[in-house]
């Protein structure tokens, strides 16, 4: 449990280790393909695979679903950490497999049907409601991005502007890793939001192949940034991440040609960039992790080993056909399930920001007052000087005097320089503490 800075209690249900969560779902067979399987489960969380030679391999994941589960079944296990968003956390949910194995079905499926509709329609109802409901006396504010990563280039789905087509990638200690210069549409409304998922979606690169009648050319993300704002100025920052990647596919299969074909490789660059990631983050030996070898591994830094709450759903077919596809994804969401990410305090308070900046700027001043004053000192002190110099006593008692007023006022100058120089130090130390609070809290 943690506790944010204005006393609610933020439970983190599930997976409270911060372990990326694994889920399998195995779509049914198609008309055209063979009869017999190469996957069956075996429980709530684990599966059988059976490879062409007949070597028969188990898996356990955190949850295995079968073809005939349904859209709702499958939501029901990224639920919490949807929830988790409208706290202040962040939550990524990630669609990996081959082509043609259900991972568009799973996240996004049909918005307009009620029960075909996949994760991101469910999510959009689950922030929604969660809104409507709260009943603390905050408000909440939310955003929309939607982009592809097409030919390691990023795209902005819901702008048409020049310079929309390769946005960059960039972090910073407030918002984490984000890309810079995308679109952030604010929504007020559930169907608001869905009319613009759809708008977005529905300009995705897809094309033709032999595995795929519309197969996804690009990796697309759709980003909700929400924010929890309370009284006291603090605001819970969420933001909740759907990544549908592109499939994972093999040139000979595809029958692709030409651009289809170049995207395909490119496609397959990113996906290997991903898994060498995951190697990183679980190998326990390598120091590096190589983040910047695409557009994105370094969009999902976040996701992968950073502050997130993150599912990864392996998608798969379950026909003979495609058993060694079927083997490879099962094997790279095996190798995910190690990957352990940095959950953070999820509360942020703009207040407290505010106030050390109010407290640095009145330091500031203060010590330019003592400077001032020391100057001022300094100069009195030198003055008093010269005219005990210059002023011609003759008279024994009279420059006795002078002699014992001028060690006194020497004395009483040197003190009050040694004060204000003391102040001077201490307001300057503050200065310091304040600057690295205010960088802390921002």
């Amino acid at each position: 449990m943690t506790t944010a800075t204005n006393g609610e209690e933020i439970l983190l249900e599930g997976n409270t280790s911060g372990s990326v969560r694994v889920l399998v779902r195995i779509r049914p067979l198609a008309a055209q393909e063979r009869s017999k399987t190469c996957i069956a489960c075996t429980s709530a969380t684990t599966l059988q695979h059976t490879a062409a030679d007949g070597n028969n391999l188990g898996f356990t994941f955190d949850g295995v679903h079968g073809a005939s589960a349904d859209q709702a079944e499958t939501f029901q296990e990224v639920q919490d950490i949807v929830c988790s968003v409208l706290r202040g956390q962040n939550g990524c949910i990630m669609a990996y497999g081959q082509t043609g194995s259900g991972k568009t079905h799973t996240l996004i499926g049909d918005i307009s049907s009620g029960q075909q509709k996949g994760l991101l329609a469910r999510a959009v109802n689950e922030i929604a409601v969660g809104v409507a409901d709260c009943v603390d006396d905050c408000y909440f504010s939310v955003n929309l991005s939607v982009v592809e990563i097409y030919c390691e280039r990023i795209r902005d789905l819901l702008s048409s502007d020049a310079g929309s087509d390769n946005l960059v990638v960039q972090q910073d200690r407030q918002r984490g890793v984000y890309i810079a210069g995308a679109t952030q549409v604010p929504v007020q409304t559930e169907s608001e939001l869905v009319a613009l998922m759809q708008q977005g979606i529905a300009k995705r690169t897809v094309a033709r192949t032999g595995m795929n009648a519309a197969s996804s050319r690009s990796h697309c993300l759709v980003m909700l940034a929400v924010e929890k704002h309370w009284p006291d100025g603090t605001i819970n920052y969420g933001k909740l991440c759907l990544v549908d990647l592109a499939g994972s596919e093999r040139q000979d299969r595809t029958g692709a040609e030409g651009v289809t074909f170049e995207e395909g490789k490119l496609i397959n660059k990113s996906l290997s960039a991903l898994g060498n990631v995951v190697n990183a983050l679980t190998d326990g030996r390598s120091a590096h992790v190589p983040y910047r070898d695409s557009k994105l591994t370094r969009a999902l830094a976040d996701c992968l080993g950073g502050n997130s709450r993150t599912a990864l759903i392996i998608c798969c077919s379950p026909s003979t056909d495609n058993a060694t596809e079927t083997l490879s994804s099962l094997r790279f969401g095996v190798r995910a399930k190690g990957i352990v990410n940095t959950l953070q305090a999820p509360s942020v308070k703009r207040a407290a920001a505010e106030e050390l900046g109010r407290l640095l700027a009145e330091a500031q001043r203060e010590c330019a007052e003592l400077r001032s004053q020391l100057a001022a000192l300094m100069e009195e002190h030198n003055a008093g000087d010269k005219q005990v110099v210059s002023s011609g006593v003759t008279d024994p008692r009279q420059a006795e005097g002078v002699a014992l007023t001028k060690p006194a006022c020497a004395a009483m100058a040197q003190s009050s320089k040694v004060g204000v120089v003391r102040i001077l130090g201490f307001l300057q130390v503050i200065v310091l503490l304040l600057l690295v609070l205010t960088e802390i809290v921002l």
